[in-house]
């Protein structure tokens, strides 16, 4: 009796470790599917949004990008001047005329978002204003009586996160400083295409602010 109770008792304990192995492997292989459904390094959307900032902060930020030569401007638009290399260490300073702006700006944004964020406003003068940058015998001129916006936003990569993703595009937040103070978290978009994520959005959306 005694030997039987113990043998009952031995099985009871493989079931359940059993069990609870199958249990784990489970959870394991969800957190994999998981994991391979948003497919998304955090390492690369760092590097998406450092590369963001380059035009949100300083190409497309007044004229303060691009060393320009003010004895060479177009006829009639003195403000105008030629754009001869970068200032600002913007890794772009090989742009030479509008049609190299936009390929290396869709490095790095949709043709939609480039479109609504900064060709609109800045290359077609879509707020009223002049435009930023123009075009003039095939050479790249920017206005250099342009101002800029300012830009005071930091972020904190080590907040950065996959919120959500749906089929090709994802949601991150990250949290922000502005003038190194706590601001609040930001909701950015991000769309993959021929295999590469690009940004969907800009800087101004926020999940909430403090």
């Amino acid at each position: 009796m005694k030997l039987r109770t113990s043998g009952i008792l031995t099985l009871l304990i493989f079931v359940f470790l059993g069990y609870t192995g199958m249990n784990t492997g489970s959870q394991q292989a969800e957190v994999t599917k998981l994991g391979d459904q948003q497919g998304i390094e955090i390492e690369i959307l760092q590097n998406l949004l450092t590369k963001a900032e380059v035009f949100e902060a300083d190409v497309f930020n007044g004229s303060g990008a691009f060393v320009e030569d003010k004895t060479q401007t177009i006829p009639g638009e003195p403000q105008y001047a030629l754009v001869t290399g970068e200032k600002t260490d913007t890794g772009y300073g090989d742009i030479r005329s509008i049609a190299e702006l936009k390929q290396a700006v869709e490095k790095v944004y949709t043709k939609e978002a480039a479109e609504e964020l900064f060709y609109r406003r800045y290359l077609a003068g879509g707020d009223g204003g002049l435009p930023l940058y123009k075009d003039y015998q095939g050479r790249l001129y920017v206005n250099t009586q342009n101002g800029g916006h300012g830009y005071n936003t930091r972020f904190l990569y080590d907040t950065l996160k996959v919120k959500g993703q749906q089929g090709t595009r994802a949601t991150l937040t990250i949290d922000t400083l502005v003038l190194d103070e706590p601001y609040g978290r930001m909701l950015i978009t991000i769309e993959k295409g021929n295999g590469e994520w690009r940004m969907a959005s800009g800087f101004d959306d926020y999940e909430f602010v403090y």
